[in-house]
């Protein structure tokens, strides 16, 4: 297939007042309003934002800090945990508590529709015109990205995580354990069988040299990404990860819903195979990454899934090299695990009850533009970073080589806020310098790249009436995919039941679900 080319998504309230006078900056910087009496106006925000595990608090890290000087805007945040965000964010939405904008807001396009429509969140389009140069600069370049967060009535209610790394997009990467393979004297697969017959052999041959049979020839954080990182060579997934169950049935031109196409049932019945004969994890369906890096610790991974090779352990990550595409029963070599370029759609957005909206959105430009995405990624020069060529660029050894024992992203949250991803930013290859930057990772994006899907679908936008259907019959199919994917592939559930499986999923309302996705679909194209 030709190649694609990527671009690749605890709370304080005390206000405080800052006596600084905000400057414009070819960057877009925000500029503090004018009083009227020849003087300016100090500027405060509201911000509520949710938070990573691995982030030092936000009132004190640099980033932050850098930018309050720079910017003259002093933001109060309400720091939120991940977890428990989402409940979070909406009690205060629906309360009335509204804050002035919401950072890494983990919003989809139903809730942008939502509130949207209620008026508690501002449209954008016409701030993002007057004030976000540098955001303007990236839709004249990537169109998707401008056309993946306009709603179905025309406006634009958030800012998005843009991705034009193909390693990070590149999430469903399979790697193989090249020093298992070089003392069994195996070679590197082509075919989905003959990865089925390296299995075999990382079971029987004593491959990590132990004397014990403790081998788990291919594991990963759980089963869905086994399947995404298979499917291509099926066939199946064929417009990207963002829509795990809907792709385009080339023959007929038309939408397929993938867990009832027969591909799908032929490549359940290979996961089910690899499980019956212990070549597949046996812990996978309660598997997560804790887990698996102590296998790996263990040397007994001889393949996995993960988007990079980091989380397979620290003594063991530099023994595994990316996959090949292979070759699947029907002659498709398809990656089929790669994210969109636009990841997250609803990554920031800015309130009715924000004072502020113009130099709040030209805040929220900066870290579109170059310089923005280097103090965000990077940090400051000297402190977190040094230069090591042109363009090129290294993090300090208090964090590659944490004196404290902290992993990259634990020591890298002490200083900056881009671990865990979802702000309103563009993570750029230059800039990146996280797991899917490790060696390994970009040398496995590349030896596959060729074989990224021919188009890529963003998130689509739905209207109020799409979105429920969405909502309650999508949540229904759901379930019984995932239960029944996994009843199929561990054997409670016989391939003699896939006729019923098909028949309930059409008594659930499948037809309405895709006729939903149709007219989504049908204005994402034009």
């Amino acid at each position: 297939m030709k190649k694609l080319k990527l671009i690749v998504s605890g709370a304080t309230a005390a206000a405080m007042v800052l006596a600084m006078t905000a400057c414009a900056s070819d960057s877009g910087n925000p500029e503090a309003s004018n009083d009227g009496e020849g003087g300016d106006r100090p500027i405060s925000l509201r911000m509520l934002t949710s938070v990573s595990p691995v982030y030092a608090d936000f009132d004190n890290m640099m980033v932050w800090k850098e930018y309050e000087a720079k910017s003259g805007i002093h933001v109060n945040w309400e720091q939120v945990p991940d977890t428990s965000f989402v409940e979070k964010r909406n009690i205060l939405l629906a309360s009335g508590d509204v804050p002035d904008a919401i950072f890494r807001a983990q919003l989809q396009n139903s809730d942008l529709v939502k509130y949207g429509a209620d008026g508690v969140f501002i449209p954008l389009n016409d701030l993002i015109e007057e004030h976000a140069p540098n955001l303007k600069r990236i839709f004249e370049q990537y169109p998707e990205v401008k056309e993946g967060i306009t709603q179905p009535d025309g406006n634009i209610y958030s800012l998005p995580f843009i991705n034009d790394f193909p390693s990070a997009n590149y999430g469903s990467k399979l790697f193989l354990n090249e020093k298992w393979m070089n003392k069994i004297g195996a070679a590197e697969p082509t075919t989905t069988e003959e990865f089925y017959e390296l299995l075999k052999a990382f079971r029987d041959k004593d491959a990590n040299g132990n004397g014990q049979m403790d081998e788990v020839p291919l594991t990963a954080p759980s089963i869905d990404s086994i399947s995404h990182a298979l499917r291509g060579f099926w066939g199946l997934g064929n417009r990207g990860s963002a829509h795990p169950y809907v792709d385009m049935d080339e023959e007929k031109q038309s939408l397929r819903f993938i867990p009832a196409d027969a591909r799908y049932k032929e490549l359940l019945a290979f996961m089910a195979r690899l499980y019956k004969e212990k070549l597949l994890d046996e812990e996978i369906f309660t598997m997560n990454n804790a887990k698996m890096t102590a296998k790996g610790e263990a040397d007994t991974v001889g393949s996995f899934v993960f988007v990079n090779p980091v989380p397979i352990g620290q003594t063991t990550k530099d023994d595994f090299a990316g996959m090949n595409a292979l070759v699947g029963p029907h002659g498709d070599q398809l990656i089929a695990g790669v994210n969109p370029t636009m990841r997250v759609s609803g990554a920031f957005v800015i309130t009715s009850v924000n004072p502020y909206p113009e130099e709040t959105m030209k805040w929220a430009d900066y870290w579109y533009s170059e310089e923005g995405m280097k103090l965000f990624f990077m940090g400051v020069e000297g402190e977190t970073f040094r230069t090591v060529g042109n363009d090129q660029y290294e993090y300090v050894e208090e964090i590659t080589k944490n004196p404290n024992g902290l992993t990259l992203d634990e020591a890298v949250g002490q200083y900056l806020a881009w671990p865990g991803s979802g702000q309103p930013t563009m993570q750029t290859e230059k800039f990146s310098k996280g797991g899917a930057s490790y060696p390994s990772a970009l040398a496995g994006t590349e030896k596959v790249s060729d074989y990224f899907p021919d188009e890529v679908w963003p998130a689509f936008t739905h209207t109020d009436e799409e979105s429920a259907l969405l909502a309650s019959i999508g949540n229904d199919l759901t379930t019984y995919v995932n239960e029944m994917t996994v009843r199929f592939i561990t054997g409670a559930a016989s391939f003699s039941e896939w006729d019923n499986y098909i028949q309930t999923l059409g008594r659930m309302g499948l037809e309405q679900y895709m006729d939903a996705y149709r007219q989504a679909y049908e204005r994402y194209s034009g």
